[in-house]
């Protein structure tokens, strides 16, 4: 049986939604500084009033929406995690569709990822709600790292998730056709998740060779 609360509830979650999903419009556009409690409003086409109904300060929708942002990229991801996870893949396959679905993602959103963590660099506070999202992202990339044969995941989640952020960052400041940059992206995956699944031996002896003089290691590789 429907109770008569439920068309107000699907109406206030549509409503916050439209909160986050104006925050996150903003910060793309303008930066941390643009959202603002009537310019959140004015986005979303509701009263002033809501912003300040769902959220106690304009750093708690900024947190929100972020959270809203990391949510719904890790949900696009998980599948693919998980296809590593049944081994239903090469290693190669599972990273071209983990490239494929990064130069796909939502400029606007990553964005506004990236705002918010520029932003935790000036306000502490911001911090934490950063700290999670690098977690969530981190989980993500550790599930699949482990599957794939990693032979220390949590440390390859971190390197891979810091690449990746480092590909995004650069795409928006000097963007490159979708395929250019998703073979440099592959590249430097494949580079990177070799050394992960080296031997132990295997990677000290290269530590070892990078330690030498670079002629001398010219004509080694040679």
């Amino acid at each position: 049986m429907v109770t008569p609360s439920n068309p107000s509830q699907a109406r206030s979650r549509a409503r916050r939604d439209a909160l986050l999903r104006a925050a996150v419009a903003l910060l793309a556009e303008g930066g941390a500084r643009s959202v603002t409690h009537r310019a959140v409003a004015a986005r979303a086409g509701v009263p002033l009033a809501a912003t300040t109904y769902y959220f106690e300060s304009i750093q708690h929708l900024t947190e929100e929406a972020l959270r809203l942002h990391v949510k719904e990229r890790v949900s696009e991801l998980q599948g693919l995690a998980e296809a590593a996870a049944n081994g239903s893949r090469s290693a190669d396959q599972v990273a071209e569709r983990f490239v494929e679905a990064l130069i796909g993602r939502d400029r606007d959103g990553t964005i506004a990822q990236f705002e918010v963590y520029l932003e935790a660099a000036r306000n502490p506070v911001l911090r934490q709600p950063v700290a999670e999202a690098l977690d969530a992202f981190e989980e993500l990339a550790h599930t699949a790292l482990s599957a794939l044969g990693a032979r220390r995941p949590a440390e390859a989640a971190v390197a891979f998730v810091a690449l990746v952020n480092g590909f995004a960052l650069n795409g928006l400041g000097r963007p490159r056709s979708a395929e250019a940059e998703g073979a440099a992206l592959l590249d430097a995956m494949r580079a990177l998740f070799i050394s992960h699944i080296m031997a132990d031996d295997e990677l000290a002896q290269w530590h070892g060779r990078l330690r030498e003089p670079i002629m001398e290691l010219r004509l080694s590789t040679g």
